[in-house]
């Protein structure tokens, strides 16, 4: 009579019940003939043969051939398991490939389908999924508030954003003094003590946990649906302010979601009368066809009902004048009605130029005569 439980581990392993009771007789008995194994077994007399045969290819057992008939031997079973093991795994790896390769085509087709979402999830591994996906998103602009160690497991992903032009900031909490760390040259890092996590890459896609003081576990918000998205760009900026600077991170030129964050960066420097080149991408109000202007901020407005610090507080109208080759247009936020054009990112560059362009009244220009002259 065959171990029970070694026949019970087999059977897990993927052998059927008549394999790992033939199996575990022919290591028994060492070398055995087929009746044998039968008596040991239990194996019915019909069903012997066929088993012999699958534990052979498996290369569990070896069968050899004699004057007076077959015999069956069992080499050392650790080596033989450790190669069963490995082609078990070669062989569900290749499935898992072969079925990952048909869902993800299914994904595509579906994709678009799927932009809007808000879950759910509970795993530090599925969240830092997302995450990684949403560095990837961003083509623009980008805000990551994660604990140190969580950073560690993604600087490679956000150094790989940076140095793909994307502006990207960088909170980092966890630890009770800022941590001594050599960032790419072009990163904006700020550092607090403790923070939520968040992720906010363009208006695509949001990531977000509360970082509660009596919880170990905590669940992660993530979303797609771009008004939640931008809810949490806006959060960040209160918080993003009232955080210890380690690194200043990228000088012009730059990438910005909207007006609003142009101006609260530059409006001192178009006061002093700076040339800053924008290109904006977009679309004319009213219409939905993208298109690109491009030209130099002449004029802006940033107000409110009441006085307020628009650093935290995000303000009424943020909107600027832009002089282009064909005249003047106004830019507003991507979802903006009364300006000329609704922008989606805005690149932002510095032009050395003789003229003055920032003007607190619009005077008339020969903008023709300007751009051909006084553009590098």
């Amino acid at each position: 009579m065959v171990d029970r439980e070694l026949t019970s581990q087999l059977q897990e392993l993927g052998l059927t019940k008549y394999q790992s009771e033939a199996y575990i007789a022919a290591v028994q008995a060492g070398e055995a003939r087929p009746t044998d194994l039968v008596d040991i077994s239990g194996v019915p007399q019909g069903r012997i043969y066929d088993v012999i045969d699958d534990l052979a290819k498996m290369g569990l057992i070896e069968v050899r051939s004699h004057g007076q008939g077959k015999s069956i031997t069992a080499p050392s079973p650790e080596p033989v398991l450790e190669e069963l093991k490995h082609r078990r795994i070669d062989d569900i790896s290749q499935r898992i490939d072969a079925v990952s390769r048909g869902l993800d085509n299914l994904y595509e087709e579906t994709d678009a389908e799927t932009d809007g979402y808000v879950t759910m999830v509970s795993r530090q591994e599925t969240a830092l999924r997302h995450i990684r996906q949403a560095i990837d998103a961003a083509e623009c602009w980008l805000i990551l508030s994660v604990p140190l160690r969580m950073y560690q497991e993604i600087k490679v992903e956000v150094a790989a954003a940076v140095k793909e032009g994307v502006t990207v900031r960088l909170l980092l909490s966890g630890t009770e003094d800022p941590p001594e760390l050599t960032f790419p040259e072009r990163l904006a890092v700020h550092f607090r003590a403790v923070a939520d996590t968040f992720v906010a890459a363009d208006r695509t896609y949001g990531i977000y946990a509360s970082d509660h003081p009596h919880k170990e576990s905590r669940s992660y918000l993530i979303t797609q649906e771009a008004t939640l998205v931008l809810l949490l760009q806006d959060y960040t900026e209160t918080i993003w302010t009232a955080s210890a600077r380690i690194q200043d991170g990228a000088s012009l030129p730059k990438c910005y979601l909207d007006p609003r964050r142009v101006l609260i960066e530059h409006r001192t420097a178009l006061d002093n009368g700076e040339a800053l080149v924008a290109t904006v991408s977009g679309h004319r109000t009213g219409a939905q066809r993208e298109d690109t202007w491009s030209g130099y901020i002449v004029d802006y407005e940033l107000s409110g009902p009441v006085k307020a610090d628009y650093d935290v507080a995000p303000p009424t109208i943020a909107s600027f004048t832009l002089a282009t080759e064909d005249g003047e247009i106004t830019v507003g936020g991507w979802r903006a009605t009364v300006e000329d054009v609704a922008a989606t990112a805005i690149e932002l560059t510095r032009q050395s130029w003789e003229v003055t362009p920032h003007r607190s009244v619009l005077e008339p220009y020969d903008w023709q005569l300007c751009f051909s002259s006084c553009q590098t």
